[in-house]
């Protein structure tokens, strides 16, 4: 099956999860990505034109050439089931033993986080996020093992606020010491919480993107482009994935 030559109407309709039972390459899923309008990255020709356009501000504070939005990308069904078993086979390479539960990180990662659990059989521990802070919804008990599933890592923020948030609370249960993730855009290999331990990164593919600290350095704002969060709003997304069209 050959993806890179599907349109967005042959992914939705042909790609049929039960027929992708090998690991996606990183071209592969970048493709699908950006054919379903999931993926933006920034336009440097056009910028050599003076279209600074705009970039992306991360959850971080850091600033950015690219930003994925995997609310685009899962809302499919047949994509976020790909999706979770490329997530599961790169857990069977690593040799994690199942967990007890399993949780998706909200918001971008609730029902990635759900198929899996439900593929694998293991009960789903549901988090949400209220008024900005992620919350354990599920009563897990003391001793159980957790396992958190992300969409992607850049530098482990909302990561490490999940397990802090979980710690907190539910102070005897034993975490799974990985981070699965499909895509792993900033470079790291583990993401270490103290007190808790290395959790090591488990991506479906590697993809780096740029990113920058705005208070040393953005070369992006130093040519004139501006930085807004892409998902703070629809209307965001729409303006940072057109800003330096014609």
């Amino acid at each position: 099956m050959n993806i890179l030559g599907m349109n967005k109407a042959g992914l939705l309709l042909t790609l049929d999860p039960k027929f992708v039972r090998r690991s996606l390459t990183a071209e592969e899923v970048l493709y699908i990505a950006k054919t379903l309008d999931a993926f933006w990255q920034y336009d440097y020709f056009a910028a050599q034109q003076r279209r600074f356009g705009l970039h992306a501000l991360l959850k971080s504070g850091l600033h950015s050439d690219g930003f994925f939005v995997s609310k685009i990308l899962l809302e499919h069904e047949n994509i976020r089931s790909i999706m979770a078993r490329q997530i599961i086979m790169r857990l069977e390479d690593a040799n994690i033993a199942w967990p007890d539960y399993i949780a998706g990180i909200p918001d971008g990662a609730t029902l990635l986080g759900e198929r899996v659990a439900w593929i694998l059989g293991v009960p789903e521990a549901k988090m949400k996020k209220i008024d900005g802070r992620i919350t354990l919804a599920t009563e897990v008990p003391d001793g159980a093992t957790l396992l958190f599933i992300e969409d992607f890592c850049t530098r482990g923020t909302g990561f490490t606020e999940a397990v802090l948030e979980v710690k907190k609370k539910n102070p005897c249960v034993e975490f799974v010491l990985c981070d699965p993730v499909i895509i792993n855009r900033g470079g790291l290999k583990t993401v270490s919480i103290d007190g808790i331990g290395d959790f090591e990164i488990l991506p479906v593919v590697e993809h780096r993107i740029q990113d920058w600290d705005p208070n040393v350095n953005c070369p992006l704002c130093d040519m004139g482009s501006q930085a807004i969060k892409p998902k703070a709003s629809d209307e965001n997304w729409r303006l940072v994935t057109t800003s330096q069209l014609q």
